[in-house]
């Protein structure tokens, strides 16, 4: 009898650690992250052959919460050689080819960049569902799909240098 009594003494404290045990996250599923370095190096040549050689920099980064589906960007960038006159996502593709504009900082209601500057901090946020997303030309879930695969890119384009100035793709860390 004791050893029954023992065990069901006991059962309350073992349920409570499998329960605790459990692999359910309570607050859901974490954050992802995208950065993307931009300089000179990472554009592509122009009709012409020439590549921008300016010293330019910049970084980009975009957390992603899986629950709101929500991207926050911020996207900072300093020493353009004349005033920066766009700047944006392409996708789809690798560091060698370039691809057609699918978000763009300066015409999108979820951010704030403006443009005729030569350094800035901007930000904002997009959603990335998978149905049509106003100021994205493709899906978010397919512009998530590109940054996940590492097929989508950042680009600041500036006076000097109208393809891009500098250029970072953008990785899933």
């Amino acid at each position: 009898m004791k050893k029954r009594v023992i065990t069901l003494l006991m059962l309350p404290a073992l349920l409570g650690a499998a329960i605790v045990s459990c692999d359910d996250d309570p607050t859901g599923p974490s954050n992802i992250t995208y950065t993307a370095t931009l300089n000179n190096s990472n554009e592509l040549a122009n009709a012409q052959g020439n590549k921008p050689n300016t010293g330019a920099t910049g970084t980009w980064t975009g957390v992603l919460n899986p629950t709101t589906n929500v991207l926050t960007w911020t996207l900072s960038f300093t020493g353009l050689s004349a005033n920066s006159t766009g700047a944006h996502i392409h996708a789809q593709a690798p560091t060698t080819a370039n691809a057609g504009i699918v978000l763009n900082f300066a015409t999108f209601a979820g951010g704030n960049f403006a443009t005729g500057t030569t350094s800035g901090n901007f930000g904002g946020t997009v959603s990335m569902t998978s149905g049509v997303v106003t100021g994205l030309s493709i899906t978010g879930d397919s512009l998530r799909k590109a940054m996940d695969a590492g097929q989508a890119y950042v680009n600041v384009h500036s006076g000097n240098w109208t393809g891009g100035e500098i250029r970072g793709q953008v990785v899933k860390q």
